[in-house]
């Protein structure tokens, strides 16, 4: 189902007015929302599930998505993200990867759907809105391995903790 102009030009001003589009030109933010599909969640409605196949990336126009990631051994992490433009499973754009995380709308939430065959037409068409979101890939990649190193340094930083932490779960087990 196709936007109608004065959908384009809301989603478009929205996005404009965030710090991921601001850089956009016109042209580039039109046809970026054009290639994306309207979806609208109920509060607590899943956006996806971990474990199911990652096939598009999401941009928040307004609502509340939180998502949730488990973090071995035992913990999990939990993100809010409210903020119109914001970008949620870009990763999904470059393969069809299973996803880690949950997501669910907090709240009626609405967001643009940029499935990854149309993000592949853009890119091939040498779009600039597909380069600048693969820039946001890398970007995102960067941060998850910087968290990764920060876990890791908290695990193995002091290694006589470790051991005894290791030692005690053993023990219980």
């Amino acid at each position: 189902m196709s936007m109608s102009r004065e959908d384009v030009e809301h989603y478009c001003s929205v996005l404009e007015a965030t710090p991921v589009f601001e850089e956009f030109a016109a042209s580039e933010l039109e046809e970026l929302v054009e290639a994306c599909e309207r979806k609208r969640l109920a509060s607590r409605e899943a956006l996806w599930a971990v474990g199911s196949a990652g096939k598009a990336a999401y941009i928040l126009i307004d609502g509340r998505i939180e998502e949730t990631r488990r973090l071995p051994p035992d913990g999990q992490r939990v993100d809010q993200v409210n903020q119109p433009g914001s970008l949620l499973g870009l990763a999904s754009l470059v393969k069809k990867w299973d996803r880690e995380t949950a997501a669910s709308a907090l709240e009626q939430t609405e967001l643009l759907c940029l499935p990854r065959q149309s993000f592949e037409e853009l890119f091939e068409r040498g779009h600039s809105a597909a380069y600048r979101l693969v820039d946001e890939i890398a970007g995102q990649l960067v941060e998850e391995m910087r968290d990764a190193n920060r876990r890791l340094h908290e695990v193995f930083g002091s290694p006589a903790e470790t051991l005894r932490t290791l030692r005690r779960r053993v023990r219980k087990a």
